[in-house]
């Protein structure tokens, strides 16, 4: 019997699965906080980039998302 692997968490779902982003954020030292503004965020903007396309992979800008907002001391840990 052959399992088939799920690419679900992966970061390529489009909407992604809220929880996967909830867990993302916590493990990358970010708060559910700013887990939600970003759901919201994109949510808003039906998962697309700044130039209207799909995103096709919301961990990398999930990643610039927490990256930015601890720069600038911004996130609530």
């Amino acid at each position: 019997m052959k399992l088939r692997q799920s690419s679900t968490g992966f970061g390529s779902q489009c909407p992604p699965d809220e929880k996967y982003v909830r867990v993302y954020f916590l493990q990358q030292g970010a708060s559910l906080v700013e887990a939600e503004r970003f759901l919201s965020h994109y949510n808003g903007k039906r998962w697309q980039n700044a130039h209207s396309k799909a995103l096709k992979n919301w961990k990398r800008f999930a990643w610039t998302w927490i990256w930015n907002r601890m720069s600038r001391n911004e996130c609530n840990v």
